[in-house]
């Protein structure tokens, strides 16, 4: 008797096809190819999407800009009345930020330069600010003369000074001329008497800001927290968080604030002084959760901000995010929040809700706040008339975007005042003494999600994931099916209706039946060549 049997190829194909695709809906169930797509994509690296569109943000952000203008300056001159303000604004800025020169190190880093430019938007501001004009304070000579509060000469000095030029104590300006410069002969003679100190010839007080930004900076991140040494006082949350700030002009510090490098610890060293662990506000780390805190560093507010993790939101764009408010405690004093500690100056402590620029601004004595003395202490808003406080026009926040940490929506603000001290010897500064004076505020906020942002948002987190489970499925139960069929088409559809022999059809050999009596059987049969 003899059976032959068929091998069928397209069986065999079905077969292997089918584990295949039930292979492959396994490995994408189990390893995530997005998440590597995600990766190559969306991470800063070398020739990446996302590094293209951080070295010029197409994001737009934009200064909206609020002036405190005097509308009673004789009335508070002679005494009868408090100084009274009305909020004017705001003019508005796009401001455009360009990430010059990135190096990907071999130790773990980037370094970059960033560069940010201003471009008034007319149709989104209230007037001209070339036409408009307003009341202010004299700027340079309150702030001068504050500045030099225990120097008995040098205020005689100042004081006769100011008699000789008729300086005025407020000034009738532009809004122009407020913000980006006008000629002030004392400025003049202070920027030639002590070029040093006094490092410009026309005074704007945005101008300043933004100079200070410009300032030839050197940011260095950190990519890979997993080999890069982060400094101790760090805790391990922010040392391994990706994309923090390493270096700031080399430091991890903020030497005006009394950090010191060195290689052994310093006691004057803390968090409170430190810029390491910080973000520079265009990138965050991706995934983060809950009860975190992320600190974003700007050179023009001289210290880094802290905003803390509230909630996940859906956004206007319909993107998933996640909110984070700025820290309550963050202008707090030294005993509400002892990481403020290193922010007192010639140790003197500023009231809550005030915070001190002066190291970073000539030593004269500039005080941010949130606006409208939002969330400060009451005596700030007794002083003067016409501020308004609310969370909802002065709080500050922005929303990452969770898988990318990019921000989709920001509101920072920030109040930049002058605090006048005790002035001496000076009839004109004297009307002034004990307040804390309110210049101008600004918003910096972003616009809608541009194009590019979106469609990347859109493809990565909201389609990719979708045709993901959709492949797997499919996948997993097409292989699972073809399987099934091939196994079901070998046993009972084969079969060789003709001779009723089991057979796979196709070419076939006979494969004979050795009788079990046969003589090659038994033990004495030899095999001879």
């Amino acid at each position: 008797m003899e059976v032959k049997y068929k091998i069928n190829s397209r069986l065999l194909i079905l077969l292997m096809l089918g584990t295949i695709m039930t292979c492959s809906a396994f490995l994408m169930f189990v390893y995530h190819p997005l998440q590597l797509i995600i990766k190559k994509v969306a991470t800063l690296a070398p020739g990446t999407i996302f590094t293209k569109l951080w070295s010029a943000p197409p994001y737009s952000v934009y200064i909206d800009t609020f002036i405190f203008n005097v509308t009673n300056s004789e009335e508070f001159l002679a005494g009868k009345e408090k100084l009274k303000v009305v909020q004017v604004g705001p003019y508005v800025y796009q401001e455009i930020l360009l990430n010059n020169n990135a190096t990907f190190n071999e130790d773990g880093t980037m370094t970059f330069q960033p560069r940010r430019y201003l471009k008034f938007q007319r149709e989104m501001s209230v007037g001209d600010p070339k036409e408009d004009r307003i009341i202010s304070p004299n700027i340079p000579l309150l702030g001068i003369t504050a500045s030099l509060e225990n120097d008995f000469f040098a205020n005689l000095a100042v004081s006769g000074i100011s008699k000789a030029l008729n300086t005025q104590s407020f000034l009738n300006l532009s809004v122009a001329e407020y913000l980006w410069g006008y000629d002030d002969q004392l400025v003049t003679l202070a920027h030639k008497a002590i070029p040093s100190w006094i490092n410009f010839e026309r005074f704007g007080i945005l101008d300043r800001l933004m100079a200070l930004d410009n300032a030839s900076n050197i940011v260095t991140l950190n990519l890979h927290p997993d080999k890069v040494s982060a400094s101790p006082i760090l805790t391990e949350a922010e040392r391994l968080a990706v994309y923090h700030i390493h270096r700031w002009n080399g430091s991890p510090g903020l030497k005006h604030w009394g950090y010191i490098d060195s290689d052994e610890p310093v006691a004057t060293n803390s968090r409170c002084n430190m810029v390491e662990g910080a973000f520079d506000g265009t990138v965050f780390p991706p995934n983060v959760g809950e009860n975190t805190t992320l600190k974003m560093y700007r050179r023009a507010f001289c210290r880094p901000v802290p905003f803390n993790y509230k909630e996940p939101i859906q956004t206007k764009t319909g993107h998933s995010g996640l909110i984070f408010e700025v820290d309550p405690l963050f202008l707090a004093t030294p005993k509400e929040n002892p990481e403020n500690s290193c922010y007192c100056v010639k140790g003197k402590c500023p009231l809550k809700g005030l915070g001190s620029l002066s190291p970073c601004y000539y030593d004269i004595p500039i005080m941010i706040s949130q606006p409208h003395f939002y969330n400060a202490h009451p005596v700030l808003l007794q002083q003067i008339e016409g501020m308004q406080p609310n969370k909802e026009d002065h709080d500050s926040y922005f929303v990452l975007q969770p898988q990318l940490g990019v921000p989709i929506e920001a509101s920072l603000k920030i109040q930049i005042n002058l605090d006048i001290g005790q002035t001496r010897y000076n009839a004109k500064t004297e009307p002034f003494n004990g307040l804390v004076l309110p210049l101008f505020w600004l918003q910096m906020r972003l616009g809608d999600i541009p194009h590019e942002i979106n469609l990347l948002i859109t493809i990565l987190f909201q389609v990719l994931p979708v045709v993901q489970q959709i492949l797997i499925y499919l996948l997993g139960l097409c292989g699972l099916g073809l399987m099934s069929a091939s196994a079901l088409l070998a046993l009972f559809v084969s079969r060789d209706e003709t001779n009723g022999r089991l057979s796979f059809r196709g070419d076939y050999s006979p494969i004979p039946i050795i009788p079990i009596n046969s003589p090659y059987f038994k033990p004495d049969v030899r095999i001879l060549k």
